[in-house]
């Protein structure tokens, strides 16, 4: 495994990833520092300042750009504005602008400006890089390689700089690119100064994000009042709804752990007002719930919009669109995610090779895995999806009257839970014997 600095995607000081209980959170956190638990008015609006930065490409060659095609952070600032934020309050920083002093001079503005019981706001979507010392950088756009704590936006500065200036009452911590989740580690500090905070990233202080806008879209999608947010059907879509909405989006859509958790902020304090209302449904099928279906010649995940006898509505999203299609019952296949136990010995894939590690902790169908001779540099949550125990059995598999090779990675109730050989998983299925042998 080469250790060099992995660079990402869209949407950061270092936190020790092993630390479960910082991760995807949902009870509200009441330090004694005299803050008192926010119950309402949580909602950025007239009286937030603060800073929206997102960087799709860079100076450096070095930093893979994405495309702009119907770019989320500057949708999610659009929004905000349009629900009673200031553009002169919140400073939107977009790709040649959001360079590591202009984005450093924008927090200490907006500090310095946001009075007594005042909200502060910081976003960013473009790269997160980490060092050799497992520090954390957001990667602002004149960014160099190799040269990460002079020309990177150091998350651990943004922590200081809130926790020595702001003089408000309520912090927003958003952030959509690789090791995002080291927010946590800085909202806990933020806090600890006597603020409430509300953190919400892509990924894990430890691991990589995904290219896709995902994270955000589901931010906007949340503050829009989306009502397959509204878990409880209440007409309001909660801070804890928020947090479990994207989880979802994130596990199913992306394979990945988002990272969430409150700090003296009540889980049921609203967030929007939800817009519309969802068709009546449980079971199999029901609105809102995930499942994967055929997209171009492969699988991709899908959530089922409506359904109508069998008839299924469902939405793709790729890279920042949605779309809608509609299938048969039979084109869909539940998500399903293999189960491990802590202290499992495993393989895992990283960069198409397989490595021996060992399973520390679990969360939601996500492993923490330590790699056997590496150092806890490399540590990282993964889902199933990376992971073999070296026990699969071989075997061929029946689709569509052509027999293919495959491996059974679970068995349970005389069903088989199998990978097709050299295809993704999202070709994984449950099959029952009369669709293989050994």
């Amino acid at each position: 495994m080469k250790k060099y600095i992995l660079l990402l995607i869209l949407l950061p000081l270092f936190i020790n990833c092993s630390k479960l209980s910082e991760l995807t959170s949902r009870e509200s956190k009441e330090k004694k520092t005299g803050t008192t638990v926010i119950a309402s008015d949580i909602t950025p609006g007239e009286y937030t300042y603060g800073v929206v930065a997102g960087a799709l490409e860079w100076k450096d060659p070095g930093f893979s750009p994405f495309s702009n095609r119907n770019r989320k952070d500057k949708e999610l600032y659009a929004l905000l504005k349009s629900q009673g934020v200031k553009p002169k309050n919140v400073s939107l920083l977009i790709d040649n602008e959001a360079t590591v002093d202009a984005m450093k001079s924008a927090v200490l503005a907006a500090l310095d400006k946001a009075p007594e019981g005042s909200t502060f706001i910081f976003y960013y979507a473009g790269h997160g890089v980490k060092d050799d010392d497992s520090k954390i950088y957001f990667a602002s756009y004149d960014i160099t390689t190799g040269n990460y704590k002079k020309t990177g936006f150091d998350v651990s500065w943004l922590g200081d700089a809130i926790r020595n200036k702001f003089k408000g009452k309520l912090v927003w911590l958003l952030a959509d690119c690789c090791y995002s989740g080291a927010l946590l580690d800085e909202a806990e500090k933020i806090n600890s100064a006597g603020k409430n905070v509300i953190v919400l990233t892509s990924a894990a202080s430890c691991n990589i994000s995904t290219a896709n806008w995902t994270f955000t879209q589901s931010i906007i999608d949340c503050l829009s009042g989306l009502p397959f947010a509204d878990r409880n059907n209440d007409g309001t879509i909660s801070i804890n709804e928020t947090g479990t909405e994207l989880g979802d989006a994130m596990k199913y859509r992306e394979r990945q752990m988002c990272g969430y958790k409150l700090f003296g902020i009540d889980e049921t304090a609203p967030l929007a007002k939800t817009i519309g209302s969802v068709t009546a449904g449980s079971g199999d099928f029901a609105p809102g719930t995930y499942y994967m279906a055929p997209k171009g010649g492969d699988m991709a995940a899908v959530r089922i919009l409506s359904a109508d006898k069998n008839k299924i509505e469902c939405e793709f999203y790729d890279y920042s669109d949605k779309s809608t299609v509609t299938f048969t019952k039979n084109e869909l296949q539940p998500i399903y995610f293999v189960n491990y136990s802590n202290g499992d010995k495993v393989k895992v894939s990283w960069e198409g090779k397989w490595y021996d590690a060992e399973v520390k902790k679990s969360q939601n169908d996500f492993y923490y895995i330590k790699y056997a001779g590496y150092e806890d540099f490399w540590n990282e949550w993964v889902a199933y999806d990376r992971i073999k125990t070296g026990k699969e059995r071989s075997a061929q598999v029946e689709q569509n009257g052509v027999w293919y090779p495959a491996e059974v990675l679970e068995e349970k109730g005389g069903k088989y839970f199998i990978r097709y050989t050299n295809y993704s998983y999202v070709w994984d299925e449950w099959v029952g014997k009369e669709r293989i042998k050994f």
